[in-house]
């Protein structure tokens, strides 16, 4: 081989492996996960009369999986790849609806697992649970159907549907779930306000 050749050989072999090492060095982003986070009532000193379950509540597409879901214009969802929910919406609503009525206090019982025999049996279905681009800010939007049925029956005695938006702070994930947080702390507190007469009202089983 010339030397010329040799020169050649050696220019290619070095810009590979510089090349390759960049790949290397492109790593893909780390995946990051978001849980919500709310401020649970204090309990009262005496509670309800009826004991409850709540059931695991189901989502709508897109938003029974954990993929966060934001939204630039009303015709067209996308996914964040590398940003997603520690558990689905479904599961997060549904563990903190259960934590929240039971620090309310207007039932006498909030049992901690879906397959417990109660008075009354709350269910749910989460319906938007998504982030919205709004240009210079960002927005956490959440919808939620309650129904209360009596123990083990399906046809509900009580339903009502609940919606909340709320501003991030900032225009990232991070503050989009602290938004979206806020929205069920809201969602919650008028269910809980909402539910206390039509328990009250209600006979033992």
């Amino acid at each position: 081989m010339s030397t010329g050749a040799r020169l050649a050989w050696s220019v290619v072999v070095i810009w590979s492996m510089m090349t390759h090492g960049c790949s290397l060095a492109r790593e893909r982003p780390a995946v990051r996960y978001y849980a919500l986070s709310l401020t649970l009532p204090t309990p009262p000193s005496a509670g309800g009369k009826l004991s409850l379950v709540v059931r695991p509540f189901t989502a709508r597409d897109p938003y029974d999986q954990n993929y966060m879901v934001y939204r630039q214009s009303p015709y067209q969802l996308d996914f964040y790849h590398y940003h997603r929910w520690a558990a689905t919406p479904a599961q997060q609503v549904t563990d903190w609806t259960r934590r929240y009525l039971h620090s309310a206090g207007v039932f006498a019982k909030v049992f901690p697992t879906a397959d417990a025999r109660a008075d009354l049996a709350l269910g749910g279905v989460v319906r938007q649970f998504e982030e919205i681009d709004q240009g210079h800010t960002w927005e956490a939007a959440l919808s939620i159907d309650f129904w209360l049925t009596r123990g083990d029956q399906r046809t509900p005695l009580w339903f009502q549907s609940y919606a909340a938006t709320q501003q991030a702070a900032k225009r990232n994930p991070a503050a989009i779930a602290e938004a979206m947080s806020r929205n069920l702390e809201i969602i919650l507190r008028q269910l809980t306000a909402d539910l206390a007469p039509v328990v009250a009202s209600l006979p033992l089983a």
